[in-house]
């Protein structure tokens, strides 16, 4: 028997009114920005840094997304590996989706930034 999860699904839809979304375009663009955070975390998961399953189906899922909105994540919300692997870029490429491409010495000084904060 599973326990009832009244109380959780609550909170989880009351949280829901505080993201302020007007649109559903808004909600899909938060969302497709989070799935790339998905894609980063399902690759760092990976055995071996190989794609998977799991790569492969939040890919899917990006690029349903972006289709359905019709343009691409912008660079700078996506998570640096990405960019820095040309998973973002590539995946653009290879949909059709225009996009901005990123700016690689941005990119290298996001990495520096958050490398320095780490060793502090």
């Amino acid at each position: 028997m599973t326990p009832d999860r009244t109380v959780e699904l609550q909170a989880a839809i009351d949280s829901a009114a505080y993201e302020g979304f007007t649109s559903l375009e808004e909600a899909a663009s938060d969302e497709l920005m989070r799935l790339w955070g998905d894609l980063a975390d399902a690759m760092r998961d990976a055995r071996n840094g190989c794609w998977s399953v799991g790569c492969e189906d939040v890919a899917h899922r990006i690029a349903v997304l972006t289709r359905a909105l019709g343009k691409a994540t912008p660079w700078q919300q996506v998570q640096i590996e990405l960019l820095e692997t040309g998973v973002y870029q590539r995946f653009h490429d290879l949909s059709g989706v225009p996009y901005e491409p990123p700016d690689m010495a941005v990119v290298a000084e996001m990495r520096a930034e958050r490398e320095a904060s780490l060793a502090q």
